[in-house]
């Protein structure tokens, strides 16, 4: 139907069956961009083209086959299923809303689940709770292995799709989640609450990281976000913290570009020992380096700290002192 090249025009809405159906940037518009392009700025134009072309059996064919009509399986009760129209009820209005994410149901673990096929070569995955089990020293008892599940998509489609989603982050909506040395894919996404009109949204943003081999992705949702309520906007800033603390946690290091490294603030260092030091001279240490500092206790003194002396860890990153004493 496309290809990365092929090329849209958004003049902020567009009209199907009769009815005006605007892009978040009306009464802006983004003019002539192509898909990747269409991506990266969230473009509903874009899109309710793309679900015209495809025609609402095929699009309706695919919700299925990336599980959106199914449960995905995982080992915990009560799991929900999606709602969505039957394929026969899906007029062009229906398929233009759809085609941007709105007028269906689903839930967090189906999003997720699609989204990890779309980026880990094309194959679904049944998601588990559970990886394996340690005795109380450690030691592995047993380690679980799953099926690969049905592949959806090709291997060459799914490294596209990492590529142009990577560019989300880089350039796109997604920015705010961006850590210099690090290669984050990822959507952000805005839908509307019933009844439309009402001011009510859900803001939310999918991401995986490393970006090019991921190992783990992350989504953040917020259920009626008040000011503010774009998913780039509210859920990016919240995003960011979070793979700040997982990536360096799942011991995936930073590599820096020419470019980031020319970023103040951008680097690693080697963590200083503090014990023992005044607060506010282990403040003075921290904050020369780039670190910052937070604190437990309510002495002057700094008793100890995480991470320990010597380990290296990025700039910007904190430091947790440990205070005893007067």
């Amino acid at each position: 139907m496309i290809d990365v090249d092929t090329m849209f025009v958004c003049t902020g809405s567009r009209t199907v069956g009769g009815r005006q159906i605007g892009c978040w940037r009306r009464p802006r518009s983004h003019g002539s961009l192509n898909f990747i392009e269409g991506v990266q700025h969230s473009c509903n134009p874009v899109f309710m083209e793309i679900g015209e072309r495809l025609g609402a059996e095929v699009f309706h064919e695919y919700m299925g086959i990336f599980g959106f009509t199914e449960r995905t399986g995982v080992d915990l009760p009560g799991e929900a299923v999606g709602i969505m129209f039957p394929v026969e009820k899906i007029g062009p209005v229906e398929l233009a809303v759809m085609s941007f994410g709105q007028s269906f149901q689903i839930t967090p673990l189906q999003l997720m689940r699609a989204a990890a096929a779309t980026v880990n070569g094309g194959y679904m995955v049944t998601p588990h709770v559970g990886m394996k089990i340690v005795d109380n020293e450690g030691s592995l008892l047993e380690q679980f292995f799953h099926e690969r599940g049905r592949q959806v998509i090709s291997p060459d489609t799914s490294e596209l799709m990492k590529e142009i989603l990577e560019s989300v982050v880089y350039v796109g909506t997604g920015h705010r989640s961006y850590i210099p040395g690090y290669r984050i894919g990822g959507k952000t996404a805005t839908s509307q609450k019933l009844p439309r009109g009402s001011g009510r949204y859900i803001a939310s943003f999918l991401t995986f990281a490393p970006a090019e081999n991921p190992e783990v992705m992350a989504f953040v949702l917020i259920d009626e976000p008040k000011g503010a309520y774009y998913g780039g906007q509210v859920a990016g800033p919240v995003m960011k913290e979070l793979l700040a603390s997982i990536l360096p946690y799942l011991q995936i290091a930073p590599v820096f570009n020419e470019e980031e490294l020319a970023m103040d603030g951008v680097g690693q260092v080697a963590v200083p020992s503090l014990a023992g030091q005044n607060l506010t001279v282990a403040r003075q240490v921290l904050d020369k380096l780039g670190l910052e500092a937070e604190v437990f206790g309510t002495g002057r003194m700094v008793n100890s700290q995480f991470p320990l002396p010597n380990e290296i860890i990025n700039q910007g990153s904190r430091v947790i002192l440990y205070m005893s004493g007067q």
